[in-house]
């Protein structure tokens, strides 16, 4: 039995078919925290830390950002840049136990009432109301809130995986970016930044 160059040529031709089906078939097989990173930008991870209250362990928080090498790499400076949204960057919440949607609601609600006190906040608590009817009513371990500040004005903010509010609203990014990196954040936010502080 003879093996011709014709057929060499088409064995080659269904190899190759193959091999594009199988990776066809890999990339529908990722993870829900691959699907998470890939419809974001990719960012680079600033650092990560826990939202405690009392004794509980509410979320898990990282800040992922686009951050340019020739950037100021001393505290003060990193948290005035993330603050002005001079660089693309976002914050992914992995709930550690359950909570309601409400619970969510009113502490992002808190956070930025303590960090903005000499602001009306009448339309940011609105806008809040109206990004928590996106949330399951009971949100489950595990469960991942990703806000994702592509610009000064430009906000994106994904419920696993789902985009729940697509927004140009500078006000309510500076707002949602004050909880964690205000005057008086929720949570130690030299640990938010702490793959960029020069040693």
């Amino acid at each position: 039995m003879f093996f011709s160059f014709r057929n060499a040529i088409t064995t080659l031709g269904i190899c190759y078919v193959l091999v594009c089906a199988d990776a066809a078939a890999d990339t529908s097989k990722t993870t829900d925290n691959d699907k998470l990173a890939l419809s974001h930008t990719p960012l680079v991870l600033s650092g990560s830390t826990t939202r405690k209250l009392f004794f509980f362990d509410i979320y898990k928080i990282s800040h992922f950002v686009d951050w340019p090498y020739d950037s100021p790499q001393q505290k003060n400076e990193i948290i005035t840049l993330i603050e002005k949204a001079e660089v693309k960057q976002r914050v992914e919440l992995t709930f550690l136990r359950d909570v309601s949607r409400q619970q969510i609601e009113e502490a992002l609600i808190d956070g930025i009432e303590r960090n903005n006190t000499e602001k009306d906040l009448l339309l940011i608590k609105k806008e809040i109301a109206q990004l928590s009817k996106g949330f399951d009513d009971d949100v489950e371990k595990h469960s991942i809130l990703a806000i994702s500040r592509l610009s000064k004005e430009q906000l994106k903010v994904s419920f696993n995986d789902d985009v729940i509010v697509e927004t140009q609203n500078a006000d309510l990014a500076d707002a949602l970016w004050s909880i964690w990196f205000g005057k008086d954040p929720i949570v130690d936010t030299e640990a938010l930044i702490k793959n960029l502080i020069k040693e």
